[in-house]
Protein backbone atom coordinates (compact mmCIF):
# COMPACT_ATOMS: atom_id res chain seq x y z
CA UNK A 1 0.00 0.00 0.00
CA UNK A 2 2.74 2.48 1.19
CA UNK A 3 5.52 1.09 -0.97
CA UNK A 4 7.63 -1.92 -1.33
CA UNK A 5 11.04 -0.39 0.19
CA UNK A 6 11.46 0.86 3.50
CA UNK A 7 13.02 4.40 4.02
CA UNK A 8 16.71 4.12 5.28
CA UNK A 9 16.55 8.54 5.92
CA UNK A 10 14.97 7.47 9.46
CA UNK A 11 16.99 6.21 12.59
CA UNK A 12 16.07 3.87 14.93
CA UNK A 13 15.84 6.35 17.49
CA UNK A 14 13.72 8.82 19.15
CA UNK A 15 14.51 12.78 18.84
CA UNK A 16 11.69 13.79 21.45
CA UNK A 17 7.82 12.93 22.31
CA UNK A 18 5.74 15.45 22.47
CA UNK A 19 3.14 15.99 25.36
CA UNK A 20 0.20 18.46 25.53
CA UNK A 21 -0.25 19.99 28.84
CA UNK A 22 -2.48 22.40 30.65
CA UNK A 23 0.00 24.17 32.63
CA UNK A 24 3.99 24.44 31.74
CA UNK A 25 5.38 25.35 35.27
CA UNK A 26 2.85 22.70 36.93
CA UNK A 27 4.48 20.36 34.33
CA UNK A 28 8.11 20.63 34.38
CA UNK A 29 8.13 20.76 38.34
CA UNK A 30 6.11 17.41 37.88
CA UNK A 31 8.82 15.88 35.82
CA UNK A 32 11.42 17.09 37.14
CA UNK A 33 10.43 15.90 40.76
CA UNK A 34 9.10 12.70 39.72
CA UNK A 35 12.09 11.94 37.64
CA UNK A 36 14.86 14.41 38.31
CA UNK A 37 14.57 15.65 34.70
CA UNK A 38 16.19 19.03 33.14
CA UNK A 39 14.87 21.70 31.81
CA UNK A 40 16.58 21.65 28.68
CA UNK A 41 15.23 24.57 26.86
CA UNK A 42 11.70 27.09 27.02
CA UNK A 43 10.10 29.40 25.43
CA UNK A 44 7.23 31.67 26.25
CA UNK A 45 5.31 32.29 22.89
CA UNK A 46 4.06 29.77 22.55
CA UNK A 47 4.68 28.16 26.06
CA UNK A 48 6.48 25.16 25.74
CA UNK A 49 9.58 23.34 26.50
CA UNK A 50 12.07 20.42 26.49
CA UNK A 51 12.73 18.40 29.52
CA UNK A 52 14.54 15.10 29.68
CA UNK A 53 17.39 13.32 31.38
CA UNK A 54 19.84 10.86 29.59
CA UNK A 55 18.87 10.10 25.98
CA UNK A 56 14.95 10.78 27.17
CA UNK A 57 13.43 13.98 25.99
CA UNK A 58 9.94 15.13 26.42
CA UNK A 59 8.78 18.17 24.21
CA UNK A 60 6.06 19.94 26.53
CA UNK A 61 3.08 22.15 24.80
CA UNK A 62 0.61 24.82 26.96
CA UNK A 63 -2.78 24.48 26.20
CA UNK A 64 -4.48 25.92 29.28
CA UNK A 65 -8.10 24.50 27.56
CA UNK A 66 -6.38 21.10 27.02
CA UNK A 67 -8.91 18.41 26.22
CA UNK A 68 -7.63 15.51 24.81
CA UNK A 69 -10.72 14.13 23.99
CA UNK A 70 -11.15 16.80 21.12
CA UNK A 71 -7.47 17.83 20.25
CA UNK A 72 -3.67 16.51 20.49
CA UNK A 73 -0.31 17.70 19.49
CA UNK A 74 1.11 14.51 21.32
CA UNK A 75 3.55 13.35 18.96
CA UNK A 76 6.43 11.42 18.54
CA UNK A 77 9.48 13.16 16.48
CA UNK A 78 12.27 11.27 15.18
CA UNK A 79 15.38 13.24 13.89
CA UNK A 80 16.96 13.59 10.28
CA UNK A 81 20.11 14.93 8.88
CA UNK A 82 19.83 18.42 7.55
CA UNK A 83 20.63 16.72 3.35
CA UNK A 84 17.70 14.19 4.13
CA UNK A 85 15.29 16.34 4.85
CA UNK A 86 13.79 17.35 1.41
CA UNK A 87 13.23 13.68 0.67
CA UNK A 88 11.12 12.88 3.80
CA UNK A 89 9.14 15.91 2.77
CA UNK A 90 8.80 14.62 -0.51
CA UNK A 91 8.05 11.13 0.56
CA UNK A 92 4.94 12.65 3.34
CA UNK A 93 3.48 14.12 0.72
CA UNK A 94 4.07 11.52 -1.92
CA UNK A 95 2.28 8.75 0.60
CA UNK A 96 -0.44 11.27 0.78
CA UNK A 97 -0.29 11.96 4.51
CA UNK A 98 -2.13 14.77 6.28
CA UNK A 99 0.50 17.64 7.05
CA UNK A 100 -0.64 18.55 10.59
CA UNK A 101 2.35 21.28 10.44
CA UNK A 102 5.21 22.25 8.35
CA UNK A 103 7.60 22.49 6.61
CA UNK A 104 8.92 25.21 8.58
CA UNK A 105 11.69 26.29 10.49
CA UNK A 106 12.28 25.29 13.85
CA UNK A 107 15.27 25.05 16.35
CA UNK A 108 17.42 26.50 13.85
CA UNK A 109 16.29 23.38 11.36
CA UNK A 110 13.34 22.31 10.33
CA UNK A 111 10.51 20.22 10.92
CA UNK A 112 7.38 18.36 9.56
CA UNK A 113 4.41 17.27 11.43
CA UNK A 114 1.79 14.63 9.48
CA UNK A 115 -0.60 12.24 10.70
CA UNK A 116 -0.51 8.34 9.94
CA UNK A 117 -3.35 6.26 8.81
CA UNK A 118 -4.55 6.36 12.05
CA UNK A 119 -4.58 9.99 12.98
CA UNK A 120 -1.20 9.89 15.16
CA UNK A 121 1.32 12.38 14.84
CA UNK A 122 4.85 12.14 13.85
CA UNK A 123 7.67 14.38 13.21
CA UNK A 124 10.33 14.93 11.47
CA UNK A 125 13.25 17.30 12.28
CA UNK A 126 16.53 18.50 12.42
CA UNK A 127 18.99 18.84 14.55
CA UNK A 128 18.18 16.65 17.13
CA UNK A 129 17.26 17.80 20.66
CA UNK A 130 20.07 15.82 21.78
CA UNK A 131 23.22 15.42 19.61
CA UNK A 132 23.95 11.68 18.27
CA UNK A 133 26.28 10.74 20.93
CA UNK A 134 23.34 11.47 23.57
CA UNK A 135 24.70 14.53 24.65
CA UNK A 136 22.36 17.82 25.25
CA UNK A 137 22.19 19.88 22.63
CA UNK A 138 24.77 22.57 23.20
CA UNK A 139 27.70 20.12 24.21
CA UNK A 140 28.43 17.43 26.93
CA UNK A 141 27.82 20.55 30.07
CA UNK A 142 24.18 20.98 28.82
CA UNK A 143 24.86 24.66 28.12
CA UNK A 144 22.37 25.61 25.20
CA UNK A 145 24.00 29.04 24.05
CA UNK A 146 21.54 31.69 22.88
CA UNK A 147 18.21 30.70 22.85
CA UNK A 148 16.89 29.39 19.45
CA UNK A 149 13.42 29.25 17.65
CA UNK A 150 10.06 27.71 19.44
CA UNK A 151 9.70 24.30 17.99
Amino acid sequence: MFGQGRSKMIKSRFDHVGLNVIDLDVSIAFLTAMFGFELIQRWEEPRQAFVGGGSVVLGLIEKKDYDFTRHTMAHIAFPCRREEFAAIVAQVQQMSATIVSGPKPQRDGETILFHDPSGNIFEVCYPPVIGQDSEPVGGANGALGAPRSSP
